[in-house]
């Protein structure tokens, strides 16, 4: 089952497809649109349904980390998604935290999607996030709910 955001980003890649961009230029919109720097693409493409898709995307971002922000400030949901993982639960949220980033890789967009048998390694985690952008949370939103620092870690 695909999410809201898989879709969006389906939809975006077909019709930047049919537009003739090809995987790098297609990589490389989608860095654009993590940066926030989307406002670029409106010069470069002003057409109506892929500006509306760009939006889409950019609010459903907005919606997963606020739904994320919500589960890692609760002990009861953060403590059962460690449970989950095979971890043990803690007893206060900044040590469900810290086990979390510490012990459990796996993609923001995989874990809203509640698709738990994703979790990987550190090293797979971040080749995925170099080869796939779409799959890459924006650092400008996580910046904005604290709480997801426990899925940041530097990919270069």
């Amino acid at each position: 089952m695909t999410t809201l955001y898989e879709n969006l980003v389906n939809e975006l890649k077909t019709e930047l497809k049919i537009r003739g961009f090809g995987k790098k230029r297609v990589k490389k919109f989608f860095g654009l649109i993590n940066r926030r720097a989307y406002h670029r693409l409106r010069d470069i493409i002003n057409e109506y349904v892929i500006n509306n898709l760009i939006d889409n995307i950019v609010n459903e971002q907005e919606i997963i980390a606020s739904n994320m922000a919500n589960i890692l400030n609760n002990i009861d949901l953060l403590n059962d998604l460690l449970i989950i993982f095979n971890e043990d639960p803690q007893l206060s949220l900044t040590k469900a935290r810290k086990e979390l980033k510490k012990k459990v890789f796996i993609n923001i967009y995989d874990l809203v999607a509640t698709r738990y048998d994703r979790r990987t390694t550190k090293l797979h985690l971040i080749r995925d996030v170099r080869t796939n952008p779409d799959r890459r949370f924006p650092l400008e939103v996580a910046k904005r709910y604290p709480v997801l620092k426990c899925f940041l870690c530097k990919i270069f």
